[in-house]
C-alpha cells in the first residue's frame, strides 16, 4: 500500500531532530503521510504520525470522543518524540494545525518549533456556527473531507460527522485562536488562498496574532484545504524541510 492510500499511524526513527505530524478532523495518516515521509526523506528527521482518538474507525466512534481525547493522543506522541529527540516540531494540518498550536502554547519546553497548515484558530462563517446550536438537523453532518484542486487525489475520511463532536471541535478552535499570543516558538504558517473547509484569514489571524519574534506566512496558491495531498505539496515538502534543519 503506498503511503497516498495508507491510512495506518506511523513512526520514521531518524535523527535527534524530531517531527509530530497531525492530521485533520475526520481524516487519517494517509492525509499527511506523504508530507511526512518526503520530510524524513529530505532531513533525516525522526517523523511520528499518529491516528487521533475517534478517526480511522467510524463515525459513531469519533462521537464517542472530544477535545481531550484529541489533544491526549497528541500528547502522548509528543512525550514519545521528545524522549527519543533534542528539537522537536509539531506540525499539522486544519485541526492538526490548530492541536499543533495549542501545544506550543501549553507545552513551551517540549515544543521548539510550529508547523500549521491550514488550521483553523476559531475563524467560521455564521452558517458554519448556526447549526451547532439547533436541535433539529439529527445527529450527523455531512462530511467535509477530500477538499482538492486535485483532479485524482483523494483524501480517506468520514463521510459524515457528529454533530456533537463538530460542538468539540468548535470549542478546540476557538480556544486555540484565544491562546495565539502566548505562542513564543518559530513558526511556518501555510494558508491556502482557496479553502472550503477553514476560512483563508485563520493563516492571517496566526501570523498577525502569535507571539513570536520569528513568523512566516507562505500562501498556497494551487490548492484547496487538503494542501499535503494537492498540487502544493511538494512546495510543503520543502519548505518544512528548510525549516525543521534551520
Amino acid at each position: 500500500m503506498d503511503c497516498d492510500s495508507d491510512p495506518n499511524p506511523f513512526y520514521l526513527q531518524g535523527s535527534s531532530t524530531g517531527v509530530l505530524l497531525l492530521h485533520g478532523f475526520t481524516s487519517t495518516p494517509q492525509s499527511v503521510a506523504y508530507v511526512g515521509r518526503q520530510i524524513h526523506a529530505s532531513t533525516g528527521a525522526t517523523i511520528s504520525v499518529p491516528l487521533l482518538a475517534g478517526h480511522g474507525e467510524t463515525p459513531e466512534a469519533l462521537a464517542r470522543t472530544g477535545y481531550r481525547e484529541w489533544l491526549a493522543t497528541a500528547e502522548s506522541a509528543l512525550d514519545r518524540v521528545r524522549t527519543e529527540c533534542d528539537q522537536v516540531v509539531v506540525a499539522g494540518l486544519s485541526l492538526g494545525g490548530t492541536i499543533a498550536l495549542n501545544l506550543s502554547v501549553r507545552f513551551p519546553d517540549r515544543v521548539d518549533g510550529v508547523i500549521s497548515i491550514n488550521g483553523s484558530t476559531g475563524i467560521y462563517r455564521p452558517d458554519q456556527v448556526a447549526g451547532l446550536f439547533s436541535t433539529s438537523i439529527g445527529e450527523f453532518h455531512q462530511g467535509i473531507g477530500s477538499d482538492i484542486k486535485h483532479p485524482t487525489r483523494r483524501e480517506t475520511c468520514y463521510d459524515k460527522i457528529p454533530i456533537a463532536t463538530m460542538r468539540e471541535r468548535f470549542i478546540l478552535t476557538c480556544a486555540t485562536g484565544v491562546m495565539l499570543p502566548n505562542l513564543k516558538q518559530p513558526i511556518l504558517v501555510f494558508q491556502s488562498r482557496q479553502d472550503h473547509v477553514v476560512a483563508p484569514e485563520n493563516g492571517s489571524r496566526i501570523v498577525r496574532e502569535v507571539g513570536s519574534s520569528k513568523v512566516t506566512l507562505q500562501w498556497l496558491e494551487h490548492s484547496f484545504h487538503v494542501a499535503t495531498l494537492d498540487h502544493d505539496r511538494d512546495e510543503i515538502v520543502e519548505r518544512c524541510s528548510a525549516f525543521i534543519t534551520e
